[in-house]
C-alpha cells in the first residue's frame, strides 16, 4: 500500500462501509429486496420503517459498495447481495455481518485499551467461549457467523485437497459443522464427525439435519473438549480457525492431543489466515490478529509457526496449500509417521 493524504482519509473512513452494510443487514434491506424487488427512496423508507433521508443514505452507500444496483432511480440487489446478504440462502453471510456489527466493532473501539493492557474487550473478557456459550443469543449469533464463513472456506478446502484417501474425518472444534457438511458434499465416501462443546453441537445437529438425509447419514456429532483429549479412529483431524483463538502454549496442548489420538499414516490439517513468515502481512491475517487482540488470548500465527509446532511432535511431509476464502488463506498438512 502507498500511503498519502488521500489514502489516509480513505483508511479513516473505511469504518463507515461495514457500519452502513451492518445497518442495512440489521434492517433486513437485502432480504426484503430479494428475488428481483426494486424500490425508490420513498418506497425504501416505508419498507424499512425509517424516514427518507436515512433511507436515501443507505441506498446510495450500499450502491457505492456494490451491494445494490440503481437504474432509473430504482434500487435492487446486486448479484453478490442476492447470494450472500439474503437471510436463508445457503452459505449466506448475514450472520457474519450481524456479529461484526453487534460484537466486534464495539470491541475494536477499545483497541487502544487492548493494546495497552493486552486484555480482551468483548463479552466475558478472560473467558471468551464461556461468555459466548452461556447465553443462547450469543451462541446463535456467533455460530451463525462462523457457519457462513466456514461454508465458504469449506468449499475452498474441498477444491484444494483430495480427501478420498482419508474417509474418516474429525472436525475438531467444528462448531456448526459447516466444514464437515461441505466436505461431505464434495466427497461421497467421506464420513465426518463434528467434535465440540455441547452448545455448539446442538446447532451443528440442526445444520446437519437441514443439509438433508444424504449428508446427515455421513456427518455425525460428538460432545467433547479438545483440551481434555480427542477420540481415536480417524484418518484426518481438521483444525479450522481453531488455533488462532489460543496462545502458543495452548495450541501446543491441542496439537499434542491430536498427535496422541491420530494413528500412523493419518494427517492433521490446520486451516487459518496465515501470517507471512517475514512479518509483512497479509492484511487479512493482520486484521484478524487485531480481532484476536480485542476478543481473546489468540493471534494469527505464521506458516512457519505452525510448521515448527507440527515438527515438534514429529509430523512429517509437511506442506503448505494456499486457499482463497473469507476465513482462511491456506492450510498446512502434516502426516504422522
Amino acid at each position: 500500500m502507498v500511503l498519502d493524504a488521500v489514502g489516509i482519509m480513505d483508511i479513516l473512513f473505511r469504518f463507515a462501509d461495514p457500519k452502513a452494510l451492518g445497518v442495512a443487514v440489521e434492517k433486513g434491506l437485502f432480504t426484503k429486496l430479494s428475488d428481483g424487488r426494486t424500490v425508490d427512496v420513498r418506497e425504501a423508507a416505508m419498507l424499512l420503517g425509517i424516514e427518507e433521508r436515512p433511507a436515501r443514505f443507505l441506498l446510495i452507500h450500499c450502491t457505492a459498495l456494490g451491494a445494490l444496483k440503481c437504474e432509473g432511480g430504482r434500487y435492487r440487489n446486486s448479484s453478490g447481495a442476492e447470494e450472500f446478504l439474503v437471510e436463508g440462502r445457503e452459505g449466506n453471510l448475514v450472520g457474519v455481518v450481524s456479529m461484526w456489527n453487534q460484537r466486534l466493532y464495539p470491541a475494536w473501539e477499545q483497541l487502544l485499551e487492548a493494546v495497552q493492557t493486552n486484555h480482551p474487550q468483548t463479552w466475558g473478557e478472560s473467558d471468551h467461549f464461556g461468555s459466548i456459550f452461556e447465553d443462547p443469543r450469543r451462541t446463535r449469533l456467533f455460530l451463525e457467523a462462523m457457519h457462513g464463513l466456514s461454508t465458504q472456506s469449506g468449499r475452498a478446502l474441498a477444491r484444494a485437497f483430495d480427501f478420498s484417501r482419508y474417509p474418516r474425518l474429525l472436525d475438531v472444534g467444528g462448531g456448526s459443522g459447516a466444514y464437515s457438511i461441505e466436505l461431505a458434499r464434495h466427497f461421497p465416501r467421506l464420513r465426518a464427525t463434528v467434535f465440540d462443546l455441547a452448545p455448539a453441537i446442538a446447532v451443528a445437529q440442526e445444520k446437519i439435519a437441514a443439509a438433508g438425509p444424504r449428508i446427515a447419514r455421513r456427518v455425525s456429532t460428538l460432545v467433547g473438549d479438545f483440551f481434555k483429549g480427542l477420540p481415536s479412529g480417524f484418518d484426518a483431524f481438521l483444525l479450522s480457525m481453531i488455533l488462532h483463538d489460543w496462545t502458543p502454549e495452548e495450541d501446543v496442548r491441542i496439537l499434542r492431543n491430536v498427535w496422541n489420538a491420530l494413528a500412523s499414516g493419518g494427517i492433521v490439517i490446520v486451516s487459518e489466515l496465515m501470517m507471512n513468515d517475514d512479518g509483512t502481512g497479509p492484511l487479512s491475517a493482520a486484521r484478524m490478529a487485531g480481532n484476536m487482540l480485542v476478543e481473546n488470548r489468540g493471534f494469527n500465527y505464521s506458516w512457519q509457526d505452525y510448521e515448527r509446532w507440527l515438527r515438534k511432535f514429529g509430523f512429517r511431509k509437511i506442506r503448505r496449500i494456499p486457499l482463497e476464502s473469507p476465513a482462511a488463506n491456506g492450510v498446512i498438512i502434516g502426516v504422522k509417521p
